[in-house]
């Protein structure tokens, strides 16, 4: 059976807008025309669309008055709504996402652009909404397969890494080599008998399987944040950073659901954590030296060299060699000393394991 389409609002008081749009989006979505936002009220007490387009200045209520009403309503506030608009300053953008918008699309509308973007934003509002029912859910997964814990957490994580890169189409098998790099870490601070008495009582596989959601906090970065095609401006990217917060928060929301699980506790640390550094200069909360847990400073390194020889829109990846020559010289500012010496030493092997997943084999180097 064909998938049932998604039912696009089409709001505009201009009759040409109103059938530009719909002839532009009728082969893909449902698309109900609506002339203003009065009677985009009346007929959201009966359906409720997937996406709302609506129209900024309108006769009567403005966009503006009509989202705030949409916010408002238990049963409408969860409906992505996109402004469109003749005006193009960054005031009335502001103003407009204040108010609960998630973009914006000037007119006349680019076909292409107006196409795509309604694509990604269904996309993540699928995304959001599997999200919430999942969390809606947990409880009674969790007494329903107590017998069965182990395959439950294995299914939360790949989910949840899963939507991360699904969004982010940057980080390609990021999860998958980080975690091999991990292993390979380990293995050497095992084989030196360093850091013994803290890893006595880790549960070492909880552990590698909890850093597949160092990264889960993108879900909430915007997309035009997420998804830029080149460097972000200071200000795009104290906004990427706080990543680390909605990570922890997500995390924390699945404690709530399932106390007393140390692969969240290791999931927690590492989502909110791997972006300290040594010398104190990291963020989210600065920490220094051994304050910062054992397992997130063994995240930084693991994240740090897959992020240095992986390709990104605005640089090309750096070779195997450039990149440890570049952790070399983070050994003691941004890298904990002693770490850093055993990841050196366990270059090759990790030159192996990179190039090995990128070309689609199995290693099978980890330990």
């Amino acid at each position: 059976m064909a998938e049932q389409q998604a039912c696009i609002f089409l709001v505009d008081d201009n009759p040409i807008y109103l059938n530009s749009g719909k002839s532009l989006l009728e082969n893909n979505y449902t698309v109900v025309t609506i002339p203003s936002g009065e009677k985009l009220i009346q007929v959201l007490e009966k359906t409720k669309p997937q996406l709302i387009l609506l129209d900024i200045e309108m006769p009567g209520m403005s966009g503006y008055q009509t989202i705030k009403i949409i916010k408002a309503r238990e049963d409408t506030k969860d409906i992505p709504v996109i402004f469109l608009t003749g005006k193009s300053d960054s005031e009335n953008e502001l103003l407009g996402l204040s108010l609960g918008a998630i973009d914006y699309i000037s007119k006349p509308f680019s076909p292409a652009l107006l196409l795509k973007r309604i694509e990604l934003h269904l996309l993540v509002q699928s995304q959001h909404t599997e999200l919430k029912q999942f969390n809606d859910k947990l409880s009674e997964m969790v007494v329903e397969r107590t017998n069965d814990i182990g395959q439950l957490q294995s299914a939360i994580i790949l989910w949840a890494a899963e939507m991360v890169e699904f969004r982010d189409e940057e980080t390609g098998q990021h999860v998958e080599r980080v975690q091999q790099y991990l292993k390979l870490l380990l293995g050497a601070i095992q084989q030196k008998e360093v850091f013994a008495d803290e890893l006595v009582h880790w549960d070492i596989q909880a552990f590698y399987m909890s850093a597949a959601l160092h990264d889960v906090g993108k879900i909430k970065i915007r997309d035009d944040i997420l998804l830029k095609k080149d460097r972000l401006s200071q200000e795009e990217f104290n906004i990427m950073k706080s990543h680390t917060l909605y990570g922890k928060l997500f995390i924390e929301s699945l404690q709530e659901k399932v106390p007393n699980e140390t692969f969240l506790d290791y999931a927690k640390t590492l989502a909110y954590l791997h972006h300290e550094r040594w010398d104190g200069s990291g963020y989210p909360e600065g920490l220094e030296g051994p304050g910062i847990p054992l397992q997130a400073r063994m995240m930084t390194l693991a994240d740090v060299y897959d992020a240095l020889v992986s390709e990104r829109p605005y640089k090309k990846a750096f070779s195997h060699e450039e990149a440890m020559d570049i952790i070399s010289q983070g050994r003691g500012t941004q890298f904990d000393p002693v770490l850093t010496d055993l990841f050196l030493g366990i270059s090759e092997d990790l030159k192996l394991v990179s190039a090995g997943i990128r070309s689609g084999s199995s290693t099978g180097a980890a330990p």
